[in-house]
């Protein structure tokens, strides 16, 4: 079984052997993974700790410091190595750097978001709660103080944080926490994982459905507080019965692992994806209207003027992208709409680039087309319903918020100079943080993106 850090230290060791400054950081953030899985080790048997899991097996490479299922339920606990001191101030949490007389605070509600988010996909993919802990593991931690419930998120330290687990209130008899640690093991397995095993694992999880769409707010199901609900005392079981339960979910395991490798892609020839899809029949797509010769606004209907349904780019129009298809685009001529140099990044479904080749974890522009969308899809629903682009927020590959855009089949998509009809519906994401830009500039971004590849070639 992995233990806390173990693929922190595998990226920190990859980014050192090429000279990367960010290396110290990664390492940094397994020493703080080590320090919290020591201190969880503390917990009683009752308890089942699993440390670094894959969030996403075989469709990403994002990982979860630490998953924990007890008699209280399920948390995802993330591990914070931050540097100075934390503390809570008007339902939010900043860090504090530097000497008292030229001291820095930086809020860190990206990182809550964050980390809510993860707990959310949790929730979902598992199929039963999971509550969301920031761990704190640097050396200031103790300072922090009682543990604090900050936008929807935990926070304690971890001198902490067997104490806070063991006081929560009880909801599950031992037999509940053993079947939930088996769901939780084979959903999220190690990232130690054999990696055709796991490429087997996320074709299937893709083309079941059972994946949400890259840029989707998982639905959350993540508590808020605890309820308060009378503890129910484990009952005490003896040896024999503990041995012969571990190897009931040894085999369980085993056997999941063995229908992941060989059956499943059987399934998905005999067409699961099929059968999905009939499930939700998808929404037809309107026609495209027929611009008129001058390239101005499409005339078939008249389009209704919604404040924030094209953000004003800056004084340098958007560069017009000759490409009928997301995959016709060019690093150069993604670089040039994003201000940096980029590479092609190997996905399963769309485009992406990165400023590293075929790395995921640098990704900052994805972009997907795709002939049909689903009623569930609301965004496409609302730029079919209300005629414009519709902007909003979404994950990146590093589940940090970042800048989407879409628009349906023949809406119109209105840049500083000319007017572009969707020829397909367009998703594309902006890794806003990652590029240091605004999110109005990253819509400009997002929207000169949407027209290049929407134009007529």
């Amino acid at each position: 079984m992995a233990v806390g850090g173990g693929s922190a230290d595998r990226r920190a060791e990859d980014l050192a052997a090429t000279g990367d400054g960010s290396a110290g950081a990664w390492a940094a953030g397994a020493e703080g993974e080590r320090r919290v899985a020591a201190h969880l080790s503390a917990l009683p048997e009752t308890w089942t700790v699993l440390h670094d899991r894959l969030l996403s097996p075989g469709l990403s490479a994002v990982n979860l410091d630490h998953v924990v299922v007890g008699p209280s339920g399920a948390y995802f606990i993330d591990a914070k190595n931050w540097k100075g001191s934390i503390t809570a101030w008007e339902g939010n949490l900043y860090q504090h750097t530097g000497p008292r007389g030229s001291r820095q605070s930086v809020s860190k509600h990206r990182e809550i978001a964050k980390v809510h988010g993860m707990a959310a996909y949790m929730a979902a993919e598992a199929g039963m709660p999971v509550t969301p802990v920031i761990c704190l593991a640097g050396q200031h931690e103790a300072e922090f103080g009682e543990p604090q419930f900050i936008r929807g998120v935990w926070v304690t330290s971890a001198s902490g944080i067997v104490a806070w687990l063991r006081s929560q209130t009880h909801r599950l008899e031992r037999e509940g926490v053993e079947r939930a640690a088996v769901t939780l093991m084979t959903s999220f397995p190690s990232t130690t994982t054999d990696k055709d095993l796991l490429a087997a694992i996320g074709a299937a999880s893709q083309a079941s459905g059972i994946r949400r769409r890259h840029g989707r707010h998982p639905k959350a199901r993540v508590p808020r507080r605890p309820a308060q609900v009378a503890p129910v005392a484990p009952r005490r079981r003896g040896v024999l019965g503990r041995i012969v339960r571990t190897l009931a979910a040894l085999v369980f395991m085993a056997g999941a692992l063995v229908f992941a490798a060989k059956v499943i892609p059987t399934l998905i020839l005999g067409g699961i994806a099929d059968a999905v899809s009939a499930s939700s029949p998808p929404l037809a797509t309107p026609r495209a209207a027929t611009p008129s010769p001058s390239g101005a606004r499409p005339t078939s209907t008249p389009t209704p003027t919604v404040k924030g349904s094209a953000a004003k780019p800056r004084a340098t129009s958007a560069p017009v992208v000759p490409a009928s298809t997301c995959s016709g685009l060019t690093a150069a001529q993604v670089g040039d709409i994003v201000g940096r140099t980029v590479h092609p990044v190997a996905t399963r479904a769309g485009c992406s680039w990165g400023t590293r080749l075929d790395d995921p974890s640098t990704v900052v522009l994805t972009l997907q087309t795709q002939a049909e969308y689903r009623p569930s899809d609301f965004q496409f629903v609302s730029s079919a319903s209300q005629r414009r682009v519709v902007y909003g927020m979404a994950y990146d590959n590093t589940w940090d918020s970042a800048t989407a855009l879409w628009v349906a089949t023949g809406q119109p998509i209105v840049g500083k100079q000319t007017t572009v009809t969707a020829r397909t519906n367009t998703h594309v994401v902006v890794s806003s943080k990652d590029l240091k830009v605004t999110d109005e500039r990253a819509r400009w971004m997002a929207r000169a993106i949407a027209m290049g590849v929407n134009a007529t070639p």
